[in-house]
């Protein structure tokens, strides 16, 4: 399924996202714009320095965490591609106003394989 990202009212630099269609009452991975966007390149092989960008390797974040380490990709012809980077440039170094109480690390897993299937 593609990606879905729901913008938060009062948290302006917080989005919630999913790839399985769960609504935002269900979204518990946002955007993470503390760490850097990643582009995967083609020339003549995958690589990150030259050549036509192919897909987004995207920070996320679990709303329960303070730093998050999962990475989901976004190729180039799913929604979002373009205005991805638009993001990034908008809100990377932004602080999240969205913190909920600690979560366990299975939990966390659990969640991540839940709403990115295809990024596991």
């Amino acid at each position: 399924m593609a990606l879905t990202i729901y913008g938060l009212h009062a948290y302006p630099n917080d989005f919630a996202v999913t790839k399985v269609g769960a609504s935002l009452e269900d979204c518990v991975f946002l955007l993470d714009f503390s760490r850097p966007l990643e582009r995967l390149r083609w020339f003549g092989t995958v690589n990150k320095i030259i050549g036509p960008t192919i897909a987004l390797l995207v920070p996320v974040v679990h709303h329960a965490e303070q730093m998050g380490g999962y990475v989901i990709s976004v190729r180039r012809s799913e929604p979002y591609f373009v205005d991805i980077p638009k993001l990034w440039k908008k809100h990377f170094g932004s602080k999240r106003g969205l913190v909920s109480s600690p979560a366990g690390g299975i939990q966390i897993a659990a969640d991540f394989g839940r709403h990115f299937p295809e990024n596991c």
